[in-house]
């Protein structure tokens, strides 16, 4: 593991194999371990860069700095600090929607850009409770303990955030380690959640986290070979479907009776179409 100064932040970071560059991008509360196992076994073929978002993991956790267009600088700082000219970006969640800032910013350095159950809130301004096509009983669970009105609630993603990983700290949580469940990743589950309560506590992220990226037109006119794969469950269709619509070129994969974690749980449907990509 390296830690190089970024944009304000210490930010960790680590590399393994050789090859093209593909770089993962976790989501939000978790870690570089979310890309871990594809990580390991893409390392034959390319030289990959795993690292911690500010705020995240090993990375220091600066006062401000968490929104879309600074993450995706700091994706573009890492690649200066890792010697890494030009990289394809893999991002899950709130990692895809940094990835594509990235891209917007240089599209020249970026040569595959491949996005998991992304919501891009310039596409997607609401992600409600509802919006999925099924409620899973963990779900349902942590909706409950939070004494609030979901269905109205028009940005339910980061309370709900907060509120499982409240309930993981005291031991409440009783389903787990499905597509369906934050905070569910095993020994480091508690530890993700009291570092998302810190960060939402202790800096800006909570007032910065859903500040709209790029104009429309800006995502519009990327060209850059493209996956797309969502979960069949995934409240992000409606992103989904609008890139589909402004990108002719981009393969687009709904994964079935999938959610939102899908990648970490299911590496083995993931890697061949991601694979696939990086061929183009």
């Amino acid at each position: 593991m390296a830690f190089s100064e970024i944009n304000g932040a210490r930010i960790a970071w680590q590399q393994m194999g050789r090859g093209p560059d593909l770089i993962f991008v976790h989501g939000l509360a978790a870690s570089r371990a979310f890309w871990f196992a594809a990580a390991s076994r893409l390392q034959q073929t390319y030289r990959v860069t795993l690292f911690d978002w500010r705020g995240h993991g090993y990375s220091d956790r600066p006062d401000s700095g968490y929104n879309p267009l600074q993450f995706g600088r700091d994706i573009l700082g890492l690649m200066d600090a890792a010697g890494i000219e030009r990289a394809a970006l893999a991002g899950h969640s709130y990692g895809g929607a940094a990835a594509l800032e990235a891209a917007v910013i240089a599209p020249q350095r970026i040569s595959h850009l491949a996005l998991f159950d992304t919501r891009i809130t310039r596409l997607q301004a609401q992600l409600r409770l509802h919006d999925a096509p099924l409620i899973t009983e963990v779900e349902k669970e942590i909706a409950a303990e939070h004494d609030t009105d979901w269905a109205s609630l028009p940005q339910v993603g980061y309370l709900f955030l907060e509120t499982a990983a409240r309930m993981r700290l005291a031991g409440k949580i009783t389903k787990a380690n499905d597509d369906f469940s934050p905070f569910g990743e095993g020994r480091g589950a508690v530890r993700a959640a009291k570092a998302w309560l810190d960060l939402l506590d202790q800096t800006s992220a909570r007032n910065e986290l859903d500040q709209a990226g790029a104009e429309q037109a800006q995502i519009a006119a990327l060209n850059i070979p493209t996956l797309l794969m969502y979960g069949e469950y995934s409240r992000c269709l409606k992103t989904a479907n609008e890139l589909r619509a402004m990108w002719a070129h981009a393969r687009y994969i709904k994964l079935a009776a999938a959610g939102h974690f899908f990648p970490i749980h299911q590496t083995e449907q993931v890697l061949p179409p991601l694979s696939e990509l990086l061929t183009q």
